[in-house]
């Protein structure tokens, strides 16, 4: 396993973490370490060393993603909105082909694309939702606050490691986003306690039951990963078209330039996709003897 490569793919998935709609599990089958993550963090006392080590990396690149690049992403996104999220759906155009050849490893079965449907279909239905990021700040720590941030950052870090699914965006429907990004920013430690805390548990949490559907049901797992991906889709060009309300689309320099970052992005996930692949396979043809 390349570190560098696993520190690199951290920084992706931390950046993504941070954008409400953009999924950090979507970057992590877009950088071809999905099936890593969820095997180092479900069996993380097997191999306990070599697990700590890949994990350390990708927490240690996820900061950096974070703290370096937070105010970057929240620049290009409020003046080149268009540009900024077309290249994010390129990564995830550019991923697509990668993770329908795991669905299809074996066969392929017409039911699988029942769980397909499914997941695709809860994608398209969040798109209807307008979250508010209106919600008081919580500056203070107390019972009631605990609880609320524990469980929200239990839920929200589950779906961080699901592909399709943002946790940024839960954060958003569960009313935290504006309290945890404040802690970030102003380093509030004590309101960070109950976030931190409740984070490991989705993480662990989360990981076990992806760890169980892959063993169990791979192809339909795959295929359920694939619709969650492909409906990322139109929950991104939601932010680029659908404006207060109103489907709005223009033809101008900046739309041609989002054309670009569009083909930047879906090159290079399939370019890093395919770079890794092979090394991804000897690794797992041990575990299948």
């Amino acid at each position: 396993m390349n570190y560098l490569y696993v520190f690199f793919a951290g920084v992706v998935i931390g950046i993504a973490n941070i954008i409400p709609g953009v999924s950090g599990g979507t970057m992590a089958v877009v950088m071809n370490i999905f099936d890593r993550l969820i095997e180092a963090i479900s069996n993380i006392r097997k191999e306990w060393k070599k697990n700590i080590l890949f994990l350390v990396m990708i927490g240690l690149g996820a900061g950096v993603g974070i703290l370096l690049f937070a105010n970057l992403i929240s620049y290009c996104r409020d003046h080149f909105p268009v540009a900024t999220n077309f290249f994010f759906v390129g990564l995830i155009v550019g991923s697509i082909p990668m993770v329908y050849k795991r669905a299809t490893a074996d066969s392929f079965k017409a039911f699988h694309l029942i769980p397909f449907a499914a997941a695709l279909g809860i994608m398209i239905f969040t798109v209807v939702f307008v979250p508010g990021n209106t919600s008081a700040v919580m500056t203070e720590l107390n019972v009631m606050n605990f609880i609320l941030l524990f469980l929200a950052s239990v839920l929200a870090a589950a779906c961080m490691i699901i592909p399709g699914i943002s946790g940024s965006f839960v954060m958003l429907l569960l009313g935290t986003y504006t309290t945890i990004t404040t802690a970030i920013s102003d380093f509030n430690l004590v309101i960070l306690i109950p976030i931190v805390l409740g984070c490991a548990v989705g993480i662990l949490g989360g990981a076990k039951v992806i760890k169980f559907l892959l063993q169990r049901y791979p192809q339909a797992t795959y295929f359920t990963i694939l619709g969650l991906v492909v409906g990322s889709i139109p929950v991104l060009l939601k932010n680029v078209f659908w404006i207060k309300g109103v489907f709005t689309f223009r033809f101008d320099p900046e739309f041609a330039v989002a054309v670009l970052t569009l083909i930047i992005g879906a090159l290079l996930a399939y370019f890093l996709g395919s770079r890794v692949k092979e090394p991804e396979k000897s690794e797992k043809e041990p575990e299948a003897c």
